[in-house]
């Protein structure tokens, strides 16, 4: 975060952690940007791998060691931190670290990545602080330089077809109204001057007829420039919308696994003040300075010496404004964290409204959202106060200079240097510059504070997608300049369907692979189903499949396209997938069979429901197929969800079936049954399931553990006379 700097003193600054685990690396990043590497947390993401379960104390010390910084690791008690090196990092709550900028005599300066920046009293820290502390020094191979990635606005906007041309009339429009403007107070002068004095009421008419005319023109223009203003922000908003959309629905989806609902819906609403500063306060803006330059031209014809106590005026203002700057940058960085908070606590909360209820902990949850809700609205009150104390020394500043200006015109006037008609013209435009040259510096430090927003909404536009929309944010205007996979090349490999050789996969930062080496063959119509313990890496092996994660080492081949090429991720096109937590969608029935497709083929949606055994069950509903059901599936069992998701993966037509826990809500009886029809398909099918019913259905049995597959002898159960189950629970019992 910039700040202006009015001194030579080392700052510390607030980095705040954009991912739910990486508060160790925003510590870093303000412990680095203290001993003089000016870095940030993008920088340090791409260079150092963190994993999604969060930073121990000995990735911190590897990581700060990698970017010169000398590390000493010390257990102490709380009254002994005003002996540590300050800052330095403290470990706290058992699971986050923070930074301690200062020990000011019982009370500590805490910079949190998460909730800013705190003030505590030793006896509340206590009940935070873990006794560990992490002191960082400069090494001896340590250089000072700045390595932050610079955000530019037109990296933010990518191209928005017309919007030059737009801002370009708008702007002529206001050339034309702040001509009309100016003769205004020279219109008034001749009055004063000349049709009082000589009491000419012929000139008086004329002046009359002028104003009237001037003002319907201004009026007109007025109407012109605000229309087009009107125009320009809604289709610049709409394109600029949709693009961000795009980019975001197309990143990785580990993104998503990083960041909370709430602050995912923050970012991208932060497109809507970016835009109204772009299309709204940009335009002002220019007109401000039209504004500025021409009432200050006008106001030294009349006297240079009064106009040189406006603009000293005007300097004193922006030196105000200034110093006000990082403060109600500060405070409108928390207004921001506290609200996406509160809005990441409301969703959760509704997406969880059943478990809520049902387990009687409505009223903790609600004394949860009250408190989040106490700390936005404290935020804001903190927002107020500073703008409140702000616009009182505004406007005394404001009052005190315009009666020195008044006195010193009367002055001139009783000196005979001015006449009242000219005194008048002056006020007038002293006005109008006063006014401009405040505004233009309110927006010159709203477009600052901007940056709060753009920092947010980069962490969307400038990730990278998946495949090849791995390219810039400005070029994603249109989707089918994409080249994709043919069917046909990948049906060339349809003999085999999926092959993994020698897979190795850990969680970035993490230290033992999950996925230890793991070798599979799915063959045409062959039925395979991998089991073992909770937490062993069945989801993650699915999700690599899936080309969700990436391998760290070995491949893997799906319609014979290696998870290398960067169209991997469109094989998912042809995988039919049901996953421990697919969706249904707020629609019809049929619509979620078919997902809202637009080539609708009722004929085989139904045919699908009958082999997915739901076709009954929706016949029995009022309305059958056309049946509403919401977001969360309500008013449908478990099972039936899950018997609809697997009728929407057939539909697909898809190449093989990937099954992760796809039918743990049926009943034994349909369970065997959707078996049977799986295998008259003809389908590969890869099944991840605990259920030894499951189990039993596949032609080849691989139990996960340790990282390995190991493929368990099914001949076994045929040699001792014990069933496929039996055999399962007891390997698994065994391990």
């Amino acid at each position: 975060m910039d700040t202006l700097k009015w001194t030579g003193r080392k700052q510390l600054p607030l980095t705040r952690q954009t991912e739910s685990a990486e508060c160790g690396l925003a510590c870093l990043v303000m412990m680095a940007c203290w001993h003089g590497l000016q870095t940030d947390l993008p920088t340090l993401r791409e260079r150092f791998s963190i994993s999604s379960q969060g930073m121990t104390l000995q990735r911190l010390t590897e990581c700060a060691a990698g970017i010169g910084l000398s590390s000493r690791a010390v257990r102490l008690e709380l009254e002994d931190l005003r002996s540590l090196s300050l800052p330095c990092i403290l470990h706290w709550n058992m699971n986050h670290f923070v930074v301690l900028h200062k020990v000011r005599g019982s009370r500590l300066v805490i910079h949190d990545p998460e909730k800013g920046k705190v003030t505590l009293s030793l006896q509340d820290a206590g009940k935070h602080f873990t006794g560990v502390a992490l002191e960082l020094m400069p090494a001896s191979d340590f250089t000072a330089r700045d390595e932050r990635k610079k955000i530019h606005l037109r990296q933010l906007t990518g191209k928005t077809p017309g919007l030059l041309s737009a801002m370009s009339r708008i702007i002529v429009f206001a050339v034309a109204l702040e001509i009309l403007t100016l003769g205004s107070p020279l219109l008034n002068q001749l009055v004063i001057d000349e049709v009082l004095v000589a009491a000419d009421q012929s000139l008086l008419t004329v002046i009359i007829i002028a104003l009237l005319l001037m003002s319907l023109t201004q009026m007109l223009l007025s109407l012109a420039r605000q229309w087009a203003s009107i125009t320009l922000s809604v289709n610049f908003n709409m394109q600029w919308t949709a693009r961000v959309f795009h980019h975001l629905v197309h990143l990785p989806l580990a993104w998503f696994d990083a960041r909370s609902k709430g602050s995912i819906n923050a970012r991208f609403e932060a497109v809507d003040t970016i835009q109204q500063a772009l299309t709204t306060q940009v335009l002002e803006g220019i007109l401000d300075v039209l504004l500025v330059v021409t009432a200050l031209c006008m106001m030294l014809l009349y006297s240079p010496e009064m106009t040189l106590i406006a603009v000293l005026a005007a300097i004193f203002y922006g030196v105000l404004r200034a110093l006000w700057y990082p403060s109600l940058r500060q405070s409108a960085e928390d207004a921001w964290d506290a609200g996406a908070k509160e809005s990441g606590h409301f969703l959760e909360t509704l997406n969880g409204i059943l478990s809520l209820r049902i387990n009687g902990v409505t009223a903790h949850r609600e004394a949860a959202w009250l408190n989040l809700n106490v700390a936005r609205r404290n935020t804001q009150l903190r927002q107020s106060r500073l703008l409140m104390c702000y616009d009182i020394a505004h406007t005394l500043t404001g009052s005190v200079v315009s009666a020195i200006i008044l006195w010193k015109g009367a002055g001139e006037v009783l000196n005979g240097t001015f006449t009242v008609g000219m005194l008048v013209a002056y006020l007038s435009y002293q006005t109008r510059f006063s006014s401009s040259i405040s505004s233009l510096t309110d927006k010159f430090f709203s477009w600052r504070m901007l940056d709060v927003y753009n920092e947010r909404l980069a962490d969307i536009v400038l990730t990278p997608t998946e495949g090849l929309q791995q390219q810039p944010f400005r070029e994603h205007n249109n989707a089918s300049h994409i080249p994709s996979v043919s069917r046909r090349e990948m049906d060339e490999y349809a003999h085999a369907p999926l092959v993994l050789e020698h897979i190795i996969f850990s969680h970035k930062g993490g230290e033992n692979p999950i996925i230890g080496g793991v070798s599979l063959t799915l063959n045409p119509g062959e039925v395979v189903a991998i089991t073992g313990k909770s937490g062993c890496g069945k989801t993650t092996l699915v999700k690599l499949i899936l080309g969700i994660h990436i391998p760290d080492e070995g491949r893997i081949r799906a319609f014979g396209i290696l998870h290398t090429h960067p169209d991997y991720f469109q094989v998912r096109q042809r995988i039919g997938t049901v996953l421990q937590d697919d969706h249904l969608f707020k629609g019809s029935v049929a619509d979620n069979i078919i997902f809202f497709s637009d080539d609708r083929n009722y004929e085989r949606m139904i045919q699908c429901a009958r082999l997915a055994l739901i076709d009954s069950d929706v016949m029995a509903m009022p309305i059958g197929y056309q049946t509403l059901i919401g977001e969360t599936g309500g008013g449908l069992s478990g099972g039936q969800k899950q018997r609809i998701l697997l009728a929407r993966a057939l539909y697909k037509k898809p190449g093989f079936l990937l099954l992760d826990e796809a039918t743990s809500h049926l009943d034994v009886e349909s369970e065997i049954r959707i078996s049977q029809t799986l295998r008259q398909l003809g389908l590969p099918v890869l099944l991840i399931a605990h259920r030894p019913e499951t189990i039993a259905s596949a032609d080849r049995v691989l139990y996960l553990a340790d990282g390995y597959l190991t493929e368990l002898n099914l001949q076994h159960t045929v040699n001792n006379g014990e069933s496929v189950c039996e055999y399962t629970n007891d390997v698994m019992a065994k391990n």
